[in-house]
């Protein structure tokens, strides 16, 4: 079941455009786990009859191992006589003999106009963690992409990384150019009631999934995989335990097995990434800061007073490079929900006390986790406005960056609640501080131009005038409603947005 039909649909858009002329190059930019290899796999099962597809993943190999599956994908594409191609794979072949491996791959890249020249088709260049080119050792990898991204417009360049920060740098500097440019398309949270019914179709038979399943998906939801594998163990814990029923001992048992027990898959995909940090220079630094960012420490300066300012920046920067944490204004997050658990209750306890047995450490992940559960539950017998209230609440005169915009969210005295001019909105905020007042309007619901014109004017009629005008978007809003909140000053914020509050101050 595709997760993101919303995302497949582009994708096929594209595709169907670029086979009319039209010629767009993207790049899917989201975590490891997130689903891209699977869209991009879903594209290959149902090809486009009018273009060719080379599809080549690529992993940590040799360059010769890639190489030749490259060749392998290129040969398939053509599926009938192409003697011209034929001879020009062979020719790259022997220089793979002769390990010139750089050389390999330009002449790789340059058999592609040959196929499309004996088939008179267009070809999509579809490569998977197109990063590792440059783990490969292949000399000027992505100069020599980048010259045929430029001169080939009948190859459509289709990229995805699961490095977001360095694939949008050598995008930016190497591929981004005047007749190549790539649109980025990053990969989100999950739609909600898709999603849902994945989960509970997956686990169908077993009661208590109604509740189990929107709560996985608010904690684990932008990640496919961790959902798979945390899916997968749940089903065979019930089988091994003759369960029937999702309880909160089953849930916690499974989270222990595949996140606190060494062997466990999640404990493993964790601790891997922490090796990798640790072996560069100021590793050391850059994990002790992580942890402490996991554990809810949020601001540079208040890391220097945990763990000393010495290389604090340069560590820093190096869990950016890793997409291990995000800066967001003055304020740094640990995004990914697994990896944060691990950091702040295993990895946390382990460090702390090395002598502390698995008791005391599965005794400390099982509260973070029954915390998490707690306050979400208690989120769920809120409306949207009111777990918006109960945020706004929480603000500590932190800088955060939201919306493209960094800004102050300010301590608030009072918050009122009042009932909506435009029929889309579901409530108006007014929230007052120190010297300061915002209005915002709160949607479930797409926002829609009236609703933003509806507000607007709420807020010219106000006294004092406030500082702030918040549009805050739980489901999306269309194209021209963004652009007149725009350009009525106000601050958009929308799911991801949600997300990164989420990671500060705990669930909505």
């Amino acid at each position: 079941m595709n997760l993101r039909p919303e995302l497949a649909q582009h994708l096929r858009q594209r595709l169907q455009a670029f086979s009319e002329g039209f010629r767009q190059n993207l790049a899917l930019i989201g975590p490891a786990g997130s689903g891209k290899t699977y869209q991009l796999q879903q594209l290959v099962a149902e090809p486009t009859p009018s273009l060719s597809l080379v599809f080549c993943p690529l992993y940590r190999e040799s360059a010769q191992s890639f190489l030749k599956r490259l060749l392998c994908a290129i040969l398939p594409a053509a599926d009938r006589d192409v003697p011209n191609t034929t001879a020009a794979v062979r020719q790259v072949e022997g220089l793979l003999a002769r390990r010139l491996y750089g050389e390999a791959f330009n002449r790789a890249l340059d058999v592609i106009p040959i196929l499309i020249e004996e088939r008179q088709r267009p070809c999509v260049l579809l490569l998977d963690e197109f990063l590792f080119l440059e783990d490969l050792g292949l000399a000027h990898a992505f100069h020599e992409l980048g010259k045929r991204v430029m001169t080939s417009p009948s190859t459509l360049f289709l990229l995805s990384s699961s490095s977001p920060y360095r694939a949008r740098m050598i995008l930016r500097e190497r591929l981004h150019l005047l007749f190549g440019q790539f649109e980025l398309v990053s990969l989100e949270g999950l739609d909600a009631a898709i999603a849902s019914l994945w989960v509970q179709r997956e686990l169908k038979g077993l009661r208590g999934v109604s509740t189990l399943a929107p709560f996985l998906l608010q904690w684990l939801g932008a990640y496919p995989w961790y959902l798979t594998v945390m899916i997968t163990r749940l089903k065979e814990r019930a089988l091994l335990e003759q369960s029937r029923e999702l309880t909160e001992a089953l849930f916690l048992q499974t989270a222990w097995d595949l996140l606190g027990t060494p062997p466990g898959a999640l404990h493993q995909w964790c601790a891997s990434r922490l090796e990798a940090v640790s072996q560069k220079r100021l590793g050391a630094r850059a994990v002790d800061a992580l942890i402490q960012v996991a554990s809810g420490v949020r601001t540079t300066t208040d890391l220097g007073k945990r763990i000393g300012r010495g290389g604090l920046p340069e560590a820093l920067q190096l869990l950016v490079e890793q997409d291990l944490a995000e800066r967001k204004g003055m304020c740094w997050v640990v995004t990914d929900p697994i990896l944060r658990t691990w950091l702040s209750t295993v990895c946390a306890a382990q460090r702390a006390d090395a002598r502390q047995g698995g008791a005391e450490r599965r005794e400390g992940m099982e509260q973070h986790l029954r915390m998490l559960w707690s306050r979400w539950m208690q989120a769920t017998h809120l409306s949207f406005a009111e777990q918006v209230v109960a945020l706004l609440t929480k603000f500590c005169d932190d800088t955060v960056s939201l919306d493209s915009k960094t800004g102050r969210l300010p301590r608030f005295e009072a918050i009122r609640t009042q009932p909506p001019v435009s029929p889309g909105s579901d409530a108006y905020l007014i929230a007052d501080g120190p010297g300061r007042r915002w209005c915002a309007t709160v949607h479930s619901e797409p926002a829609d131009e009236y609703a933003i014109a509806s507000f607007d004017a709420f807020c010219h009629a106000q006294s004092p005038k406030p500082s702030r005008k918040v549009v805050i978007v739980k489901s999306g809003m269309d194209d021209n409603a963004r652009l007149l909140a725009k350009a009525t000053n106000m601050w958009v914020w929308q799911l991801d947005d949600l997300k990164t509050l989420h990671s500060l101050y705990g669930p909505l």
